[in-house]
């Protein structure tokens, strides 16, 4: 009797053991919700391709009818980016989309998202991490390659000047200090321009990516150039609003844009567009938007079924624009 109430013991033990095993075993996936919140954090306002980007993420967050967006604004400062980013965690929003203002200085709110359980997407701009891996702190990042976009960009600068000899003295005009895109963007116009014998890189300065600081850095580069006796034959800009600063400022001085001194820049902005039809402006490589759809498909795929996009760098392609095509793209130009 005792040994038949053992066996029956350990029979039961061994079933209770069995199903709690099976639980174990059972994969359990994400559990979908209706509406998820997503907090995403602009790095403010300073140009016209800045402020379509964001129109167009808020406008395909608004029209979807399974995600609501918190938006902040962060003025141009990485402190108040982190702010809005904590802000965000202390919410308990489903994810987070940034935009880095400059490369460094993310690694603890990177990693007080990740021990909130809260995904992170990296757009426009690269970021690293200075105690991790930034692939293992967030989800992906989508951008143009801007490497791309610079050797694209000098190309094009490039045959601008066909059948032209040289010396031809240069200016570069660089974004934010510090900003991936200006590393990248400079990077690739150095790896085609430092090539070319007969351009030369004479003065390489600093707009932070904003027309007003272009125009007046430009003011500072003519008058140094004249009393240099150099003649500046191009601008070539990490961004069109800081070439429209450029292109301004050469204006003023009594010099010929697009003629005298062929311009450049990157963003594919409208004023860019309308330069062109005025014979002031050379070309530009565009800056893709599409964020607003493209994030929304990557989050939703995450939060609804715990699927990453198959590559960590989801890459938005950049192309060109000449005068040849200003005209007709034009009409077509939503910013």
């Amino acid at each position: 009797m005792q040994k038949t109430g053992f066996a029956l013991f350990g029979l039961i033990l061994l079933s209770l053991l069995m199903s709690f095993s099976g639980c174990s075993n059972k994969k359990t996936g994400p559990v979908p919700k209706n509406k998820y919140v997503i907090g995403f954090s602009q790095i403010g306002s300073e140009s016209e391709w800045r402020i379509a980007n964001t129109q167009e993420i808020q406008e395909a967050y608004s029209n979807h009818p399974r995600v609501e967006l918190i938006y902040s604004n962060a003025g141009q400062r990485r402190d108040n980016q982190i702010t809005a980013m904590r802000g965000f965690i202390n919410q308990k929003v489903d994810a987070i989309i940034f935009v880095p203002i400059v490369a460094t200085g993310w690694d603890a709110i990177l990693t007080e998202a990740k021990e909130a359980g809260i995904p992170v997407i990296i757009i426009n701009r690269a970021a690293r991490m200075v105690s991790g891996n930034i692939e293992d702190f967030t989800v992906c990042i989508v951008a143009p390659d801007n490497v791309f976009a610079g050797e694209l960009l000098a190309r094009t600068f490039i045959d601008s000047f066909s059948g032209e000899t040289g010396p031809m003295y240069i200016v570069e005009m660089k974004g934010t200090e510090g900003a991936s895109s200006a590393v990248d963007r400079g990077r690739g116009i150095h790896n085609i321009l430092d090539n070319n014998r007969k351009m030369i890189i004479r003065y390489s300065q600093t707009g932070d990516y904003t027309r007003s600081t272009a125009r007046h850095v430009m003011e500072f580069i003519i008058n140094n150039a004249r009393d240099e006796g150099i003649k500046i034959s191009g601008v070539i800009s990490h961004s069109d609003d800081m070439a429209i600063g450029a292109m301004e400022a050469l204006l003023e001085a009594g010099m010929n844009p697009g003629t005298d001194v062929k311009i450049v820049g990157i963003d594919g902005i409208r004023d860019a567009f309308i330069a062109m039809t005025q014979g002031r402006y050379t070309a530009t490589v565009e800056n893709p938007l599409g964020y607003g759809d493209k994030t929304i498909e990557i989050l939703l795929d995450l939060l609804d079924n715990g699927k990453k996009p198959a590559d960590y760098w989801v890459v938005l392609k950049n192309s060109v624009y000449t005068e040849k095509e200003a005209a007709i793209a034009l009409p077509y130009r939503r910013y």
